[in-house]
């Protein structure tokens, strides 16, 4: 059994034997602890006993103390009654403990309390050393002491059962992502281990997804190739419009670029045109040319002039004749003018481009009733 004197004893004690007998306390003597910088805190256990520069006595044996300044890496010091009477403690600058990975993003997690401390590469301030342990799914917890102001880097070894390889692509920055599961994994490059035949996805804006399953015979680095998403580009009248095809949102003007994944719709449309559809694939050349067809315009006057022109039934008024009219199918339109009999008149695409509709007179004493009755109808 070691027995532990009380330091504010063991000055008593060592005066004592000063006055008593030499022979019996022939070990004792006074010791100072000082330390650079000075002010350190001085603890002996657990116990806060002083601070530098600090004066003591010790008759034999050996004392274990702790030295602690802010800012600075806590040493200990063992002084036994045999050393030398001053003992100068210099203490480093907390600086920086590196820690780096292969692969990163490793959980570094305290073993004394299982707090973790963060993710590598990781850099920290430690005044003491730290027992932690690296984790990731995938490969073997690795235990170790990260001591103050040290850099390390650590290789992980893949669990049995398990490949690690290298991903990198071209560009790099691609999401690799589990494809069976849909988890995001990392971004390339990237160094993985997974259960051998795990498939992953790799996916990057503006390219075309590519696909990796992990095998016993993979290499410790793969590289992937990823290939651009075909872009189209459709040309044609700055006033067309490019529609989804099928009543879908109106998307933009032309020219209008656009990424093929796969095949696509699109319909495009232009005040007094005929609409078109237009379907690409990514197989379309990188640029494609939209012709629209003209709508038929008819232009429309009346004898005598100033005859109001209406879809039929007066539902909507159209203009007052001379008027141009888009005739992109058959349609009824009806002619009138205050004291003139009606006329109804029938346009298509084949109609002539000048249409003259000649207005008859109506009596002085004719009563109108009905007044279609009366009108004219006339397929031009």
């Amino acid at each position: 059994m070691k027995l532990r004197i009380p330091s504010f004893w063991m000055k008593e004690i060592c005066q004592g034997a000063c006055v008593g007998s030499v022979l019996l306390w022939s070990g004792c003597a006074s010791f100072e602890l000082t330390s650079i910088p000075e002010g350190a805190v001085l603890f002996e256990g657990t116990e806060q006993i002083g601070s530098t520069p600090y004066p003591f006595e010790q008759f034999s044996g050996e004392r274990v103390f702790t030295v602690k300044k802010a800012g600075y890496v806590e040493q200990d010091v063992l002084i036994s009654s045999l050393d030398q009477k001053s003992v100068e403690v210099r203490l480093d600058r907390v600086r920086t403990t590196i820690l780096n990975t292969v692969p990163t993003d490793v959980r570094v997690v305290r073993t004394g309390d299982s707090k973790e401390l963060g993710k590598t590469s990781l850099k920290l301030a430690l005044s003491r050393s730290e027992v932690v342990v690296l984790e990731k799914e995938g490969y073997q917890p690795f235990p170790m002491t990260l001591e103050p102001n040290k850099t390390y880097k650590v290789k992980m070894e893949p669990l049995e059962g398990f490949r690690a390889a290298t991903f990198v692509t071209s560009p790099a920055g691609a999401l690799v992502s589990d494809r069976a599961v849909g988890d995001a994994i990392a971004r390339t490059p990237a160094n993985i281990s997974a259960e051998e035949g795990t498939e992953f996805e790799f996916s990057l804006e503006g390219y075309q997804p590519a696909y990796y399953m992990i095998n016993k015979r993979s290499p410790s680095k793969v590289f992937v190739e990823l290939i651009p998403v075909p872009t189209v580009t459709l040309l044609g009248s700055s006033e067309a419009v490019v529609y989804g095809a099928g009543g879908g949102d109106e998307l933009g003007v032309l020219p209008y670029t656009i990424q093929i994944r796969e095949v696509r719709a699109f319909e495009v449309k232009q005040q007094g045109y005929y609409p078109k559809t237009v379907t690409l694939s990514p197989d379309s050349p990188v640029e494609v040319a939209v012709e629209l067809d003209p709508i038929p315009l008819k232009q429309l006057r009346t004898q005598p002039p100033g005859a109001t022109v209406a879809r039929i039934g007066k539902r909507e008024v159209l203009g007052t004749a001379p008027i141009a009219l888009l005739a992109e199918a058959e349609r009824l339109i009806e002619v009138y003018l205050e004291g003139y009999a009606r006329r109804v008149i029938g346009i298509g695409p084949d109609s002539p481009a000048e249409i003259l509709v000649e207005l008859q007179p109506l009596a002085k004493d004719t009563l109108v009733v009905d007044e279609l009755q009366r009108a004219s109808i006339t397929v031009f």
